[in-house]
């Protein structure tokens, strides 16, 4: 008759099934993700006429590459007409550059005619 599992082999096979399950259910879109990245610029996802947006690429300019990833939203309201908005850039490289720090820049921007125009000043 063969030996019954010990409770410490069972857990083992239950992690390991545990890890099999995350890898089959995370890989496949990751690596479609980073195929459909290589055939197109950039993936952007807006909101609010452009003022909100997400943005991610594959970043190939320099070695080492990787992924960036930049972000923009409205930090004040002074007006009706007037906002700040903050941006932020970050990269995810296969290896660490000292090229690729993170950056975080803020500006003001005014509606001009329907459309938000940066006023070429920091904001307040």
């Amino acid at each position: 008759m063969p030996d019954q599992p010990t409770t410490l082999q069972e857990n083992i096979n239950w992690y390991l099934s545990l890890v099999v399950l995350v890898l089959f259910l995370v890989v496949p879109p990751l690596l479609c993700s980073l195929l459909y990245l290589s055939q197109v610029p950039d993936i952007t996802w807006e909101r609010n006429d452009g003022l909100v947006y997400d943005r991610v690429w594959l970043y190939r300019d320099r070695r080492p590459a990787g992924l960036g990833y930049q972000n923009q939203r409205v930090s004040a309201r002074y007006s009706d007409t007037e906002i700040c908005v903050e941006t932020r850039l970050r990269f995810f490289l296969w290896r660490p550059s000292p090229q690729a720090e993170p950056a975080t820049t803020s500006r003001e921007l005014v509606l001009v005619d329907e459309r938000w125009q940066p006023s070429g000043q920091t904001c307040r």
